[in-house]
C-alpha cells in the first residue's frame, strides 16, 4: 500500500477498540528481536486509543483453542501474529465465531501469505499502522474433512484461508521442511521442488467436483490445489490462479496426467512469465475450475502409494475425504476497498 493511501487510513477511527495479540513465541530466527517488533506494533494500537493484550501461544495447535477461549472476553479483534502456521492455528478457533469479533493478521515469521494478500507490509509495525484503517468483513473459509473412516461418518475437520490441496505441492512442503529448518527462506522450496519435478512418482487420485451450479464432474488427477487468495507472493507472485478471499467458491487448479517435461515447462513458465486462468499450457493438462466441493479417493491403494495433503502450508497426517467452502464462516479485517 502506498504512503498517501496509508495516510488517509489513519485519519479515521479504527474499527476495533480492544484487541488480543496472539503470537508465536518462537516465530522467526531471533526471539528477542521479534518480541521488540511485537511490542512496537502493540504501541501503534495503543497510540490510536486501542486497548491491547498480548498472549503467547502455548504450543503448536493451541492457538485455535486460545482464540476460542478469548471470544467471550470482550475483544472485538483477535490478531494472529506470526507466520503462516500461526495464522492457521488461530483460524481454527475463529471459524463460526461471532460476527462482531474479527480476525486480524500481523506478519512476524518466515512467511505470511495471508498478510501479503491483504496488502500488509512485511514490517509488523508498519502493518499495524495500515491495519488501523481496515474494516471487518464476513467471508467464507475453506474446509477439509480428513482421516475419515470408510463409512464416511467420522473424521477430523480443519479450515484454511490461503490454500489447501493434494499432490506434489504437499510433497514439496514435506521435502522442504528440513531445508527450511537448516537454512530458512523460500529457496528451500524451490530446491526441493526441482528435485520432485524430476524424480517424484506421482500418485493419481479421483476427484468428484461439485460446480457452483450444482452439477458434478469426475476427474483423474495428479495434483489439486484449492485457492482462497490471489497468489502465494514472493517468487510465485506471477502465478495468479484467480482466487480471492471474497469469493464464495474455491478456485481449483487441477493437473491431469501429463508428461513430466510438460509439467516442468509449465512450472518454470508460471514462475518467470506468469500464468493464470486465461493462460494456456503447451502440453501440461492444467485446468482452473470454480467449485463448491471436491471429494477425493486414492486410485492406487497399495501400501507403497503415498499422497500427501496440506492446508495453509501445514501437512495433514492423513488423506482428506472432502474439500469444501463454508460461506460466511469468519470475520476478517480487510482493506476497505476490498
Amino acid at each position: 500500500m502506498n504512503a498517501p493511501a496509508e495516510a488517509v487510513l489513519h485519519k479515521s477511527m479504527p474499527a476495533f477498540h480492544k484487541v488480543l495479540l496472539l503470537y508465536n513465541p518462537v516465530a522467526g530466527n531471533a526471539h528477542a528481536a521479534h518480541t521488540r517488533k511485537l511490542l512496537s506494533a502493540a504501541q501503534v494500537f495503543r497510540d490510536a486509543g486501542v486497548e491491547v493484550e498480548l498472549e503467547a501461544t502455548r504450543a503448536q495447535g493451541e492457538g485455535g483453542r486460545q482464540a476460542k477461549d478469548a471470544l467471550a472476553r470482550g475483544f472485538d479483534a483477535i490478531f494472529a501474529c506470526g507466520g503462516d502456521g500461526t495464522v492457521f492455528d488461530v483460524l481454527q478457533g475463529m471459524v463460526h465465531g461471532p460476527e462482531q469479533v474479527a480476525l486480524g493478521v500481523l506478519p512476524l515469521g518466515t512467511a505470511n501469505v495471508l498478510a501479503t494478500d491483504l496488502g500488509l507490509p512485511g514490517d509488523i509495525k508498519a502493518a499495524a499502522r495500515v491495519t488501523l484503517g481496515y474494516a471487518p468483513r464476513r467471508i467464507a473459509a475453506g474446509q477439509l474433512r480428513w482421516n475419515r473412516t470408510p463409512d464416511q461418518q467420522e473424521g477430523r475437520t480443519t479450515y484454511f484461508s490461503v490454500a489447501a490441496g493434494l499432490g506434489v505441492h504437499a510433497e514439496l512442503i514435506y521435502g522442504a521442511t528440513a531445508l527450511l529448518k537448516q537454512h530458512g527462506g523460500f529457496a528451500a522450496y524451490y530446491i526441493a521442488g526441482l528435485s520432485l519435478l524430476v524424480s517424484h512418482d506421482f500418485t493419481p487420485f479421483s476427484a468428484e467436483i461439485t460446480l457452483p451450479d450444482g452439477s458434478r464432474r469426475r476427474e483423474e488427477l495428479l495434483e489439486l490445489v484449492g485457492m482462497r487468495v490471489s497468489s502465494f507472493g514472493k517468487w510465485l507472485s506471477r502465478w495468479r490462479p484467480g482466487g480471492a478471499l471474497d469469493h464464495d467458491y474455491l478456485q481449483l487448479i487441477t493437473l491431469k496426467p501429463s508428461r513430466r517435461l510438460a509439467m516442468i515447462r509449465y512450472v518454470i513458465s508460471a514462475i518467470f512469465r506468469g500464468a493464470g486462468p486465461d493462460s494456456k499450457s503447451r502440453s501440461a493438462r492444467v485446468e482452473f475450475v470454480r467449485a463448491l466441493c471436491v471429494r477425493f479417493r486414492v486410485i492406487d491403494t497399495s501400501p507403497t502409494a503415498r499422497l500427501r495433503a496440506q492446508a495453509d502450508g501445514e501437512l495433514l497426517n492423513g488423506m482428506p475425504g472432502e474439500m469444501s467452502i463454508v460461506p460466511r464462516a469468519l470475520t476478517l479485517l480487510m482493506p476497505p476497498s476490498r
